[in-house]
C-alpha cells in the first residue's frame, strides 16, 4: 500500500510583498518631504550681499511666480518696503519718489516708478532666461540681470536689501549679489539667479523614461517572439500602433515637460519611436502578405473554399 503523497506547500509572498510596498512608500514620502514640493514658497538666500552703511534704504521683496522655458523668461513680482527717512506717514507708505530699474539680456525691460506718499503694491517683472531647458530633467537656467534703485528727486542712487523667495514650482532657486558697478549716473547691482528642479520632478521624469525603455523593450521581445513562433497576429498590429501613438503623450504628461528637442528626446524618446515605428511597418507589411495569399492566387481549391462556404451558411 502506498502511502499518499504529502501536499506541497510553498510561501506565502503577501508579508514580503506588504514590506516591500511600505518601504516604497517609505522612500516616496521622504522624497517628497526633502523637495520642498508641499511648500507654497521658498525663502531664497541671496550670497554676496552687501552690507548696508546707511539706516535709509530700501527691502525689495522679489518673488518668483514661473520659469517659462518657452518663452525663455523668469516671471516675478516686486515690492518695495522703505525704511528711515524714506518711510513715509502711514505705514507702508513711500516718503520719496523712486525709479527701480532693471536691466536684463543688456537691455532695461523694466521700470517701476514709484510716487512719494503712496502705498506701493506689488508690480510684476520679466527677466530673460540665459539657457534653455536642453538637459531636461537636470537643466540649469539662470538669469542674469541689474538693478538699479533712484531717488528721482535728488538724482541719487538709494540703497537696498534684497530678499527673495520662489513660488515658481518645481524649481529650486539659488541667488547672488554682485558688487554696484557705475553706468553713466546708475548704479548697478548685478543679481544672477540658478534654477534646477526638484528632486520629485526628477524621480519622476526617471520613472517615465523607464516605462519607455521597458515598453519598448517588450515589444520587441513580443513581436520576435512571434516571429520566431510564427504565431504574428493582427492584435500585435493593433499593440504595435496603439504603444506608438502612446509614447508622445506619455512625453507630454512628464512634469514641467519643454518643447520637443531636449537631449532626453534625442536619446530615449527618437529612437525608442524609431524602434516601435520600424517593427510596426515590418509586422504589418508581413501579416499583409501572409493573409493576402488567397487573394493573389488565380485558382481557388474547393477544399480551401468549402469550410468557408459551410461557416457562413451555418
Amino acid at each position: 500500500m502506498t502511502e499518499p503523497t504529502p501536499p506541497r506547500t510553498r510561501r506565502n509572498p503577501a508579508p514580503i510583498i506588504l514590506v516591500v510596498v511600505a518601504l516604497l512608500l517609505v522612500v516616496y514620502y521622504a522624497v517628497v518631504a526633502l523637495s520642498g514640493v508641499l511648500q507654497t514658497s521658498t525663502e531664497v538666500a541671496v550670497r554676496d550681499d552687501n552690507t548696508l552703511s546707511s539706516d535709509d534704504y530700501l527691502t525689495l521683496r522679489m518673488s518668483t511666480q514661473d520659469v517659462d522655458l518657452t518663452n525663455r523668461v523668469i516671471q516675478a513680482n516686486v515690492l518695495p518696503i522703505p525704511h528711515g527717512e524714506l518711510e513715509g506717514a502711514e505705514p507702508g507708505e513711500i516718503a520719496a519718489n523712486l525709479r527701480i530699474e532693471v536691466r536684463s539680456g543688456g537691455v532695461t525691460t523694466s521700470v517701476v516708478a514709484v510716487p512719494g506718499e503712496s502705498i506701493v503694491d506689488p508690480t510684476s517683472l520679466t527677466l530673460a532666461l540665459e539657457r534653455g531647458d536642453s538637459d531636461y530633467p537636470f537643466d540649469k537656467p539662470f538669469a542674469d540681470f541689474q538693478l538699479a534703485v533712484e531717488n528721482t528727486d535728488t538724482d541719487r542712487p538709494v540703497a537696498f536689501e534684497l530678499e527673495l523667495s520662489n513660488s515658481a514650482r518645481p524649481w529650486m532657486l539659488t541667488a547672488a549679489r554682485g558688487e554696484a558697478n557705475q553706468d553713466n549716473e546708475s548704479l548697478l547691482y548685478p543679481i544672477q539667479i540658478h534654477g534646477s528642479r526638484d528632486v520629485l520632478t526628477i524621480t519622476l521624469v526617471m520613472f517615465y523614461v523607464l516605462a519607455i525603455l521597458l515598453t519598448t523593450l517588450m515589444a520587441v521581445v513580443t513581436i520576435g517572439s512571434a516571429i520566431l513562433r510564427r504565431q504574428l497576429e493582427f492584435s500585435n498590429v493593433i499593440w504595435l500602433s496603439a504603444t506608438l501613438l502612446s509614447f508622445p503623450a506619455l512625453r507630454s504628461a512628464m512634469p514641467g515637460a519643454p518643447p520637443i528637442g531636449t537631449a532626453l528626446d534625442f536619446l530615449v524618446l527618437f529612437p525608442c519611436l524609431c524602434l516601435i515605428a520600424g517593427m510596426l511597418l515590418w509586422t504589418g507589411g508581413h501579416l499583409l502578405w501572409r493573409e493576402s495569399h488567397v487573394l493573389r492566387r488565380r485558382v481557388l481549391d474547393d477544399d480551401e473554399v468549402a469550410p468557408d462556404r459551410a461557416a457562413a451558411l451555418s
